[in-house]
């Protein structure tokens, strides 16, 4: 496959042209910063940049996304082998979306000393499937209804990226109804669009080949079958982390009284922090508000 072929999408240089340009111009907008607390430290506001980035990729792959699955007729067009231009744009936008934020997860990492090992391995595997859907182009056009439904994992990453801005306030969202409303508008867009998404896929495939949806696993290629079952054993796994943290955050609302903020949220920044050198408890702490809080794929 050169770098000519018609199934490398121009979406690929698009996104990666288009993130980082949108990035360094969040960054040098003042307003930007009104956001977070007035002495919120410069990892916060890389922070919060990256997150509005990965809220709009993540908005325009839904509503791509979206627009496949409502387009095509499916009962007439084959889930696997239907022809969509729609189908490497999607996969090509996502390639180039991960492949610049693993980019700036390294950055980070060697500019602020914290990251989420969890989210560097969530990247690199989606690039490496990315990449071999591409190749695979090259043989057939497979699964453009499965694209589309993937692309739908997207719809509640805008909600999670909300909250983690909203938590970045400090004790006020904590203690406020709005955290409620956040907190089930996430764990239900989360349950409909990976949860009940992955399951619907499997109906999808077993529908194809005259079996139920719970033998499907048995009936593709064991390739389809590990990284399926990886996706929905991991977003199972984060859907029950949102659970528990709803019912303790609803039972401390309801029933324990005011809330408090974490440490590294209502606590100000050091004057080490604000020199550009942390301590490295302030480095353990960090790291532990990232991954706690923001690390769900």
């Amino acid at each position: 496959m050169d770098l000519i072929s018609p199934h490398i999408p121009l979406s690929i240089i698009a996104s990666l042209t288009f993130y980082p340009l949108l990035f360094v111009t969040l960054w040098k907008k003042q307003w930007i910063r009104t956001i977070l607390p007035p002495r919120a430290d410069p990892q916060k506001h890389y922070h919060l940049c990256n997150k509005i980035v990965a809220s709009a990729h993540s908005t325009i792959m839904a509503l791509t996304g979206t627009y496949l699955l409502m387009s095509v007729d499916w009962t007439k067009n084959d889930i696997t082998t239907y022809k969509s231009s729609l189908t490497p744009f999607l996969v090509g936008l996502e390639l180039g979306y991960l492949t610049q934020d693993t980019a700036f997860e390294f950055y980070q990492r060697a500019v602020f000393g914290v990251g989420s090992n969890l989210i560097l391995f969530h990247h690199v595997a989606v690039i490496m499937g990315s990449v071999y859907y591409l190749y695979a182009l090259t043989l057939t056009n497979p699964g453009p209804y499965f694209i589309g439904m993937l692309s739908l994992m997207n719809l509640s990453t805008p909600i999670l990226h909300l909250r983690w801005a909203l938590q970045s306030r400090g004790r006020t969202f904590f203690n406020s109804r709005l955290k409620r409303v956040v907190d089930t508008a996430l764990l239900v867009s989360y349950f409909w669009s990976r949860i009940i998404g992955n399951w619907w896929m499997s109906v999808a495939i077993g529908a194809k080949l005259g079996v139920a949806w719970y033998e499907v696993p048995f009936h593709i290629a064991m390739k389809f079958t590990i990284t399926s079952t990886t996706i929905f054993i991991m977003n199972l796994i984060w859907w029950l982390v949102l659970i528990k943290q709803w019912i303790g955050s609803a039972q401390a609302f309801y029933l324990g009284g005011p809330l408090k903020a974490p440490a590294a949220l209502s606590s100000m920044p050091s004057s080490a922090s604000r020199s550009g050198v942390r301590s490295p408890v302030k480095r353990t702490r960090h790291l532990r508000d990232t991954n706690s809080n923001n690390s769900t794929p």
